[in-house]
């Protein structure tokens, strides 16, 4: 019989257990599920075995039939990648492969209780697809049989956790420790504590924190409680081994904010239909006919290729299997970069929508965007003191800025690259005179912030800048509640990202005296305003 778990079992139908059923005889492990297994008709001891794998085998109790020792290692080693990727999940270069969650409404289920595989914020996730409300609902990670299994220092173990020690000044150091099931969990604890040199009084907490199979976080050592540390609240030490008569001096937990920091993005997609992409069309034609001709489209680009992209960007529930050619993503880039300020803003929401196109910002096109970006950047600081009495290129140029995180990795890592362009370009919009720009501009700072927060090398310059955009929209006074909380979670975002850049902000933001701006600025806005501002001064405190 084959099964689903990947095993194929021989059955001793001559023999039977206590319970009445037959005993196995053997079970041979296979690289994936099997499917099918056949007796040959040439022999009564052969089958033959079709797995998930794509292959067929036969096996024999003949010798004289068996494979060579090469296909039968292989065969093992097959069976063995197998188990370890079905212990640890999928690994990241699949889940990077996903749809991404952000992109779910594009993504149409076929039937009612449909299972899809997304992307979400690195972890892959299943969803379920419901009918009724034509949405997809959150069923729960996609883990392996042993979510905590892995490598560590090139050893594989069934346990790799994550375990945080308080440093003096406030820092934490991040550490991991390996444990196989079986083993004492304080012989594994007290070789930790001795390769890394650790205070003795971990002893007892780092044993109860193995014994208890700690999932996604780990404890931070330091603190009371969990175990005690040493503080009273933990088992007594392992034979062999005495707990220390002092314990390590408790140091401030990591506070746990409700509104910080962002995650994930918030877009602009109004408009993405046959209707709104028609409108668009025409007054880029429109335009196209008043353009110097040495700028201006050919008849085939503003006839067959628009027409082509559009029909593509219309149709958003077959985002995850339409493509956009490189002809219609040059079209789009030629008049962004050469139509004025006249002329260029239908262009912009053009850009802004087909950005959403996951083929349009595949990581192969991410020198694309830098240029297309970059161009709308600009066209828009080309306006100078005069754009925040402007409304139709600013507010699509920051539009186009924060769709842009939510593509995909092209997109996302050009704006990216962009970052200090963009800020300066959002610091000279803030003072608008108009609300739709406000919003605009508090939104692609906000996911600015939650670009820096998901990125392992944000540039230290750009923490100055962030906080010169904040200041501008605070002390503006203009900002409706929307815009504005948007712009202090964009503020904690960014003081709460890890590392040197963080440490940069906080101390660019304590000393212009931020902190108290955004309390006296966040009364007018709100108990979430107010909310949100007390978790900013908690961090700069």
């Amino acid at each position: 019989a084959g099964g689903e778990d990947g095993n194929v079992v021989i059955w001793d139908l001559a023999q039977q257990g206590a319970n009445g059923t037959n005993r196995e005889a053997q079970v041979i492990a296979h690289p994936g599920c099997a499917w099918k297994v056949a007796a040959l008709q040439s022999a009564s001891s052969d089958f033959i075995s079709a797995c998930n794998d794509g292959h067929m085998r036969i096996f024999t109790r003949h010798a004289s039939k068996s494979a060579p020792p090469s296909i039968l290692a292989s065969f093992d080693q097959s069976v063995s990648e197998s188990k370890a990727a079905r212990s640890t999940g999928p690994s990241a270069e699949e889940i990077a492969k996903l749809p991404q969650w952000e992109m779910n409404a594009l993504t149409q289920g076929r039937s009612e209780g449909q299972v899809q595989v997304f992307n979400k914020n690195g972890k892959a996730i299943a969803a379920q697809w419901s009918a009724a409300s034509r949405t997809w609902i959150e069923v729960g990670e996609v883990t392996g049989t042993n979510a905590n299994a892995g490598t560590l220092n090139g050893e594989q173990y069934d346990h790799v956790l994550p375990i945080e020690i308080d440093v003096p000044g406030g820092g934490i150091q991040k550490l991991q420790i390996g444990y196989n099931n079986g083993e004492n969990p304080f012989v594994t604890a007290q070789k930790f504590i001795d390769d890394n040199m650790l205070d003795q009084g971990y002893l007892a907490q780092i044993a109860d924190y193995i014994r208890q199979r700690a999932g996604d976080s780990g404890p931070t050592l330091g603190m009371a409680g969990a175990g005690g540390g040493g503080g009273g609240g933990a088992s007594g030490a392992a034979p062999g081994y005495s707990s220390s008569s002092s314990a390590p001096t408790p140091m401030e937990v990591t506070p746990v904010y409700e509104h910080l920091p962002m995650k994930g993005y918030k877009i602009f997609d109004a408009g993405i239909d046959k209707k709104g992409l028609t409108k668009v069309i025409a007054k880029i034609r429109e335009f196209n006919s008043a353009i110097p001709s040495s700028d201006a489209l050919s008849s085939n680009e503003a006839g067959e290729i628009l027409d082509s992209l559009s029909s593509t960007l219309a149709v958003t529930n077959r985002y995850h299997s339409s493509t956009i050619s490189d002809a219609e993503l040059a079209v789009v880039r030629k008049m962004i970069a050469k139509w004025g300020t006249k002329h260029v803003f239908p262009v912009l929401d053009l850009a802004r929508m087909m950005i959403l196109h996951p083929d349009a910002t595949s990581a192969k096109r991410r020198g694309y965007w830098e240029e297309t970006l970059g161009a709308a950047l600009d066209t828009c600081m080309g306006m100078r003191d005069g754009v925040v009495n402007e409304v139709a290129v600013p507010m699509l140029t920051m539009r186009l800025v924060a769709n842009s995180y939510k593509g995909g990795s092209g997109s996302a890592g050009a704006a990216g690259i962009l970052m200090d362009r963009i800020l300066a370009c959002a610091n000279a919009c803030a003072p608008s005179k108009n609300k739709n720009v406000r919003l605009s501009v508090a939104t692609a700072v906000l996911n600015t912030s939650s670009y820096m927060s998901a990125s392992s090398t944000p540039l230290l310059a750009s923490a100055a800048h962030m906080l010169d955009v904040i200041g501008t929209i605070v002390g503006s006074g203009k900002y409706e509640s929307e815009p504005f909380i948007r712009s202090l979670v964009a503020l904690g975002t960014t003081l709460l990202v890890s590392g040197a850049y963080g440490a940069e902000a906080q101390r660019v933001g304590k000393g212009r005296g931020i902190g108290s701006m955004v309390e006296q600025a966040s009364g007018q806005h709100g108990d979430k305003a107010c909310a949100v501002a007390k978790e900013i001064l908690g961090i700069l405190s």
